[in-house]
């Protein structure tokens, strides 16, 4: 199977769109969405549209989660707090219950999928470095693990002695280790790459290739600040930060 892998596009319908055309172009033959579709970003409406037509599964992040009322707001910045705020007046009823009926996990042949972490999936854990990492293989009975989140591409691997962080974009996954693989964010990468970045795996030949496509910066930009969104959500897109 070749999936492609996508998460965190908060409301980035260019960036989105740039993603689409790719992977239309190429053999992916089931699309899963990490997800936080929604956040930050312009256009959630039209992006929920797209990650459904385009995604055979689609999880729950936390910032859908946030906007449908089914995580608190409370410890999220300033601007993700506005954005969401703003997002619940745009959303119709519809488009929230879609969002809140969202699953944390998705499991399928040797993989699994969640939008934070396998460990505690509800409490919305960031896996940044190996240590965060610990619980998450502990109880991983599967040898891959798909996250989201950190908006940052970042693979772990745990051969059984240590756990190893690789920035490989084209890596072979070895059967006899564990992995746990971030694809980074389509609209708000945080690597200092302004590009969208997603992942194409081939279950087969266990083999990932992390994709980078550019988009449209402008157009989001003005349409975050035609929206009377937080300006750092803006600027933000120019640098990948």
């Amino acid at each position: 199977m070749i999936y492609g892998i996508i998460s965190d596009i908060h409301g980035n319908l260019e960036a989105l769109l740039s993603v689409q055309k790719y992977l239309e172009s190429h053999r992916v033959e089931k699309v899963i969405c990490l997800g936080d579709i929604v956040g930050y970003g312009a256009n959630p409406r039209e992006c929920i549209k797209v990650v459904k037509k385009i995604s055979q599964i689609i999880l729950a992040g936390n910032h859908d989660f946030a906007v449908c009322g089914k995580t608190l707001i409370e410890d999220f910045n300033p601007y993700a707090k506005e954005a969401v705020l703003w997002s619940r007046e745009v959303l119709n009823e519809e488009e929230l219950i879609f969002l809140g009926n969202l699953p944390f996990k998705y499991e399928e042949d040797d993989t699994i999928f969640v939008h934070s972490s396998l460990h505690r999936p509800e409490a919305w854990r960031y896996l940044f470095d190996p240590v965060d990492t610990y619980k998450d293989f502990q109880i991983m009975e599967k040898n891959t693990l798909f996250v989201g989140h950190t908006h940052v591409p970042i693979i772990f691997e745990d051969d059984g002695i240590k756990v190893k962080m690789l920035n490989s974009p084209d890596l072979y996954l070895s059967p006899n280790n564990k992995y746990i693989i971030n694809p980074g964010s389509v609209g708000q990468p945080r690597d200092r790459d302004p590009r969208a970045s997603f992942i194409i795996y081939n279950s087969k030949e266990r083999n990932i290739k992390r994709i980078r496509v550019e988009y449209n910066i402008k157009e989001a930009q003005r349409k975050i600040r035609e929206a009377g969104l937080p300006e750092i959500l803006a600027t933000r897109l120019e640098y990948g930060g």
